[in-house]
């Protein structure tokens, strides 16, 4: 190494710095204002109550009225929660309020202690999901489906493709429902 080469010395740049602080502030007073008007209570209610409602559905017949496989239970609970995830991004007023409700909903299904959860959260699914979401455009609920029937060990299969679609598309629209019917503030 020569003594006199400094190309891994970092300059400080007093802009950057200062970006950093104006984010910062602006972070901090979006979420004062959110805990002002009530919308961090709300986020937090709503969190909780979907993982109620998840919990509930799980530990119900609703998850197979269908007839579809019981041995893909898994695969639907996980697509379940990551649909809940995406819409509680794409619905809520703010980064800060999504972030609020996700941590609320999975702190109360970890309450819960269901058995799969674990395994999902450690497992491939939301992976998979996400590279449906990341392509965007209009065939998101179909690239949804194709993971799920993918993951089921259905690849291709127009049964296993429609129910992926159908519980994703299913979920977003009772997501945004119960959004609306908080009415969070902007």
């Amino acid at each position: 190494m020569i003594i006199n080469e400094d190309g891994d010395i970092k300059i400080f740049k007093p802009a950057e710095k200062a970006d950093q602080n104006s984010e910062i502030l602006s972070f901090v007073e979006g979420l004062s204002r959110h805990r002002q008007n009530g919308n961090v209570d709300k986020a937090k209610e709503l969190g909780a109550s979907i993982a109620l409602a998840i919990y509930e559905d799980t530990q119900s017949d609703n998850m197979n009225a269908k007839g579809f496989p019981q041995d893909h239970f898994m695969q639907r609970c996980a697509l379940m929660l990551f649909s809940v995830e995406a819409a509680l991004n794409y619905y809520l007023p703010s980064q800060q309020l999504s972030a609020i409700a996700i941590d609320s909903l999975h702190n109360n299904i970890q309450e819960k202690n269901l058995d799969f959860y674990r395994e999902i959260i450690e497992g491939p699914a939301f992976s998979f999901y996400y590279l449906g979401v990341r392509k965007g455009g209009d065939n998101i609920p179909k690239d949804i489906g194709e993971a799920f029937a993918m993951l089921c060990g259905h690849t291709n299969e127009r049964g296993f493709i429609e129910e992926g679609k159908h519980l994703y598309t299913v979920v977003l629209l009772d997501i945004e429902t119960k959004i609306l019917n908080l009415k969070f503030e902007n």
